[in-house]
């Protein structure tokens, strides 16, 4: 159901009101499946009533591109002001009226020309000039997608500054690293906040390189804007107000898709992409990257969270995180909807490409599958990404609790970085093999409490190394959770350079 439609249904039926005092809006969202969206912003971006805006703002554009061009007269710039007005027009009665022709804009063009004649008969000449639907709802989406990716590259650098900030107050916190869901070797909990970082800084990238490129559609029913260079042909004859500065048709018409595309803040077209439709796929698949990376941190921080593990611990205000069944229970819950909307990315994104296979020059289905499809994905990725900059701002991290967890295997995390140090006094054969026998002491658990630094001291004094010499002084130094850090301070200040130099002011390109 359209919002707008459900808002008034919840309104007439219900009868309900807003609170004394509470904040009124232009818009209402209400899902009762989508917690994350309860604040409506997403909505406000890409909800009915901007989707509506950002049609009219296509058809406007298109208008006035024809006056910039001299193909309209001037005074149609006055009747655009007019009828692109907000509230002009009743996305609700929009809504029905699509079922008619299969999409929102051949009512909307009706109503806008209906608009027009009552300010200036003979305007309506002048709407919707030498388009299609298609490229009106086209040019609306790449629209609202600027808006989104904008949005979206804007949060993404507040929860990098968020990540940024983690990591330089944990950049020594030792943590035991885990690999297939075991403890594997030792790390930083800086240097993993860092990984997120790392990710974060590629899909900035990626959102900013893809809204550069969002073009505007304006091409005509097959692509070959034959309507709109008969139309500048005939005004040239006709002795348009400025057909002397473009003698030649194609000049013009190409004046018009400049001005339309510039309108709009996108690009403007080479040829017609109808039925190339990988413009809405590479935002897809931005989307689909960036609700991924989310995906990812909130999972991490979801796992380290068992009570089991323990390190970290989501900022949860009060009545946040509750059971409906178990008192004590302080759930994960925005980790829990962020990988709940990553989840659901993939599936979107493939409708996406299953619309890159089109036929003729215009597809059957494939262009009207991406319309809600793309328009899930924005929502998810503007409600996870939102979502995701509290969450790494309130987290809380328990070091004592890292700490305790490096010793649960009795120091066997650390067989790789001994077997490296005692590599440099007896050979990589002669090291390895001796460590592996001094973790099969610890695992065979031969003596209470054994680890595996007394397991390999106490082999290496039975054929002869001395307590204070460099052979168990490797041992002792390789078994430091404090120590041989330095190589993931190097990675960490790498990460947080990236990220500085795409967090600069005016340097986002």
């Amino acid at each position: 159901m359209p919002e707008a439609a459900a808002a008034g249904l919840s309104a007439g039926r219900a009868g309900s009101q807003a609170p004394a005092g509470a904040k009124q809006t232009s818009f209402r969202y209400t899902d009762l499946l989508d917690p994350l969206g309860a604040d409506g912003s997403a909505s406000h971006l890409i909800g009915d009533e901007a989707w509506l805006a950002a049609l009219v703002r296509a058809e406007v554009a298109l208008s006035r591109a024809l006056v910039s061009a001299g193909v309209a007269p001037t005074w149609m710039l006055a009747v655009t002001d007019t009828v692109g007005e907000p509230g002009v027009v009743d996305p609700g009665a929009i809504a029905v009226a699509a079922r008619a022709g299969g999409n929102p804009v051949i009512p909307l063009v009706a109503r806008l020309s209906a608009l027009a004649e009552e300010r200036h008969p003979g305007s309506a000449e002048f709407v919707h000039v030498g388009a299609t639907s298609q490229d009106m709802v086209d040019s609306a989406a790449m629209f609202l997608a600027a808006r989104v990716l904008d949005r979206v590259t804007d949060d993404l650098r507040q929860l990098g500054s968020a990540l940024t900030v983690l990591a330089e107050q944990h950049r020594r916190t030792p943590q035991a690293g885990r690999t297939l869901g075991q403890h594997a070797a030792p790390t930083t909990f800086g240097f993993v906040v860092a990984g997120w970082l790392d990710a974060v800084c590629t899909v900035i990238e990626q959102a900013t390189d893809a809204r550069q490129r969002l073009p505007a559609s304006l091409s005509g029913a097959v692509g070959t804007l034959a309507v709109l260079t008969q139309v500048v042909s005939g005004s040239a004859e006709a002795g348009g107000e400025r057909s002397g500065e473009h003698p030649d048709a194609s000049e013009t018409v190409d004046a018009v898709v400049t001005a339309f595309a510039a309108e709009l803040g996108l690009a403007a077209p080479a040829l017609s992409w109808h039925t190339n439709r990988l413009p809405v796929a590479e935002v897809g698949s931005v989307l689909a990257a960036v609700t991924g990376v989310m995906g990812s941190i909130a999972s991490q921080v979801a796992e380290l969270s068992r009570t089991e593990i323990g390190e970290l611990s989501e900022g949860l205000a009060a009545g946040e995180g509750g059971s409906s069944a178990m008192p004590h229970k302080r759930n994960p819950v925005a980790s829990v909807l962020i990988v709940a909307g990553a989840k659901q990315a993939p599936g979107l994104v493939s409708t996406l490409y299953g619309s890159l296979i089109a036929e003729d020059q215009r597809a059957i289905g494939g262009w009207h599958a991406e319309w809600q499809t793309l328009r899930q994905l924005e929502r998810i990725a503007l409600e996870c990404v939102g979502a995701a900059v509290p969450l790494v701002s309130n987290l809380h991290v328990d070091e004592t609790r890292m700490r305790s967890n490096l010793d649960l295997t009795h120091g066997l995390l650390y067989s790789e970085r001994l077997s490296a140090a005692l590599a440099q006094h007896l050979g990589r054969a002669e090291a390895f093999a001796l460590v592996r026998g001094a973790s099969g002491d610890v695992s065979a658990g031969l003596s209470p409490g054994l680890s595996l630094a007394d397991a390999l001291d106490a082999r290496l004094a039975s054929v002869g190394h001395t307590a204070d010499g460099a052979v168990r002084a490797a041992v002792r130094e390789g078994s430091n959770p404090d120590a041989g850090h330095d190589h993931t301070a190097a990675g960490i200040d790498r990460v947080l350079a990236r990220f500085a130099a795409l967090a600069a002011p005016g340097d986002h390109s």
